[in-house]
């Protein structure tokens, strides 16, 4: 029951951490806006930080209901619970592997836009905020996926 727990609380403290992230993303973006010509820049920084506090504080305050629903399930009936949960990891980590790698061909995409189009363009501040925000976005998925194969191994280990 412990590394159940354990990796509950590891994915709900992700979000957390996620939405700090977003917290961070809107003070940069309004200090450029204020202290800054790079508009496009700020801008984008606000508002995928907006959107990254609306999404993810949340899912952290509401991810209790899901641990407790998981401790209810599990006290239920265990090896039923480690069916359905072995099932649900491998999943999750099939899903952090494709989407860390769209991330990453959405980086080398726009890096490669960015060789065409002027420093001062519009779209370079844009592309410089999503690159940024996208490279975040792997960092948390990269430990997400840490968490769920050591949670994974907990469970084939029952």
């Amino acid at each position: 029951m412990e590394p159940i727990i354990e990796f509950l609380n590891s994915e709900r403290n992700l979000y957390l951490f996620a939405g700090i992230i977003g917290i961070i993303s809107s003070v940069v973006g309004l200090l450029f806006l204020l202290f800054s010509n790079h508009r496009s820049f700020a801008i984008t920084m606000l508002v995928l930080g907006v959107l990254e506090m609306a999404v993810m504080f949340p899912t952290y305050i509401k991810y209790q209901q899901k641990i407790d629903a998981k401790i209810t399930m599990y006290k239920s009936g265990v090896p039923e619970f480690i069916k359905v949960e072995t099932v649900t990891t491998e999943k999750a980590l099939m899903s952090f592997f494709k989407l860390k790698l769209i991330y990453g061909i959405l980086i080398i995409l726009l890096i490669l836009a960015m060789y065409f189009i002027s420093p001062k363009s519009l779209f370079f501040g844009i592309f410089t905020a999503l690159i940024l925000h996208l490279a975040l976005a792997i960092t948390i998925d990269n430990f997400g996926e840490i968490y769920t194969k050591k949670y994974l191994t907990e469970l084939i280990l029952v």
